[in-house]
């Protein structure tokens, strides 16, 4: 039971350690992409005001004089003529398409009602605000192009708006997203409609990536836009993760081989002191091996239950004449054996003299040293037959305790031997 509450306190532990790693390792990251998207958040909005096209074009629009259009159309022209990446550029009169740009392309469109047209092109009239969409095509053409959209308003009154369409390639190419990827990071460009409800990706570098727990940036357009990172494999690799759980298994391996290491040098210096105060011929402690258990016991539990029984076997020396060492061993043995079978199996024995022997015995609650004496004394009356004639052992005893009649084993030992002598007429 306790090699199992070690194995599983270890397994907790470098449960808890692994965690605790790519905790560490999961925050340190995640500050460092924040560092990032706060960098790339800050070029975001500079890049995003220097494509719209719309808000400059706008200028050339006189509020007080906007049926003059001229000086829209010759900036229009231009902005288009000299930018490869610009579609087109185009003024609605209120609702209506006035002027759109190359005329041989969209010409066409030209005096369309701004409801035949995308949603985001009636947007900017009722946000009141610039406004950015896209990808989009304009009535169904193929071209994915990204809309900046500037309304004009005469004070309160709603006079017309400014749209430049601006290839989606180039947009998305000058908001310096492949510098994320450089950086090590897979990105996710997607936006919320006006309303919040559908979501677009623009742009993803890796589709397949897990973005839930991705560092996020939101912005207006005024559609919510927003822009996910993470590390390319995420977060913590599952290499990463394989070779965490390894060398936290290496650890808790060599810690539980410590543990076990640890347990064997206690267990063989254990056994290497009892067999230092151990007779070998009885299996009983010797006199010094007496005293230093007892002690280290009473100095753990000084509350202990301690009696210390001497018994001393009359006629022992008469009933051993002739006696073989193996017989006399087995008899020893037998000695042993009934403390054992009548004592608490954490009893201390010592043979003080030939045939006198002393046991310290513990007992908890509800346990009767005295009877347990009895009963063990009941088992000595051995009997032989020696040269024709029965021989018989008459064993004698007296009690102490702990801690009325001493308070270590020297003291307890001595006032055994005092009772004994008083009793018996006997030294002890």
């Amino acid at each position: 039971m306790a090699a199992a509450a070690l194995v599983l306190a270890l397994a907790g532990a470098m449960l808890a350690l692994s965690g605790a790693v790519k905790s560490a390792l999961l925050a340190e990251r995640m500050a460092a992409a924040q560092t990032v998207e706060a960098g790339f958040r800050k070029g975001l909005a500079e890049t995003f005001g220097n494509l719209d096209e719309a808000e400059k074009l706008s200028y050339t629009i006189d509020l007080d004089d906007s049926d003059n259009l001229e000086p829209f159309r010759k900036r229009a022209r231009r902005l288009v003529e000299e930018n490869a990446h610009i579609a087109y550029a185009a003024y609605f009169r209120e609702d209506t398409l006035e002027f759109i740009y190359p005329e041989e392309r969209f010409g066409g469109l030209a005096g369309k009602d701004m409801a035949d047209f995308a949603y985001s092109v009636t947007l900017a009239k009722f946000a009141k605000i610039p406004v950015v969409e896209g990808p989009a095509s304009l009535d169904g053409e193929g071209e994915d192009v990204f809309l900046f959209l500037q309304p004009l308003y005469r004070g309160a009154d709603y006079i017309g708006e400014a749209v430049v369409a601006m290839d989606s390639g180039y947009v998305l190419s000058s908001l310096g997203l492949e510098e994320l990827e450089d950086g090590g990071y897979d990105y996710e460009l997607w936006r919320l409609d006006f309303l919040g409800q559908t979501k677009t990706v623009i742009q993803a570098s890796n589709p397949a990536a897990d973005y839930s727990d991705a560092v996020k940036h939101a912005f207006s357009l005024p559609a919510t836009w927003n822009i996910s990172i993470l590390p390319k494999g995420g977060w913590i690799t599952r290499g990463e993760r394989a070779a965490i759980g390894l060398c936290a298994l290496a650890l808790g391996l060599v810690l539980l081989l410590a543990a076990a290491l640890l347990w064997r040098t206690a267990y063989l210096q254990k056994r290497l002191q009892v067999a230092k105060y151990t007779n070998a011929d009885s299996g009983l402690a010797t006199m010094e091996g007496f005293l230093f258990f007892v002690d280290k016991r009473l100095a753990k539990a000084q509350d202990a239950r301690l009696c210390v029984l001497q018994v001393q076997l009359g006629g022992f020396r008469r009933f051993t004449k002739f006696m073989g060492r193996e017989e006399l061993a087995a008899f020893l043995m037998r000695f042993r054996q009934g403390i054992l079978d009548c004592f608490p199996e954490d009893t201390i024995a010592t043979r003080l003299n030939d045939d006198t022997f002393l046991l310290a015995i513990f007992t908890g609650e509800g346990q009767d040293p005295a009877r347990m004496a009895e009963d063990f004394v009941l088992q000595l009356h051995w009997k032989r037959r020696l040269e024709g004639r029965k021989v018989f052992i008459t064993p004698r005893y007296c009690t102490v305790s702990y801690p009325e009649d001493g308070r270590d084993a020297l003291s307890l030992v001595q006032a055994a031997g005092k009772r004994f002598e008083a009793a018996t007429g006997r030294p002890g």
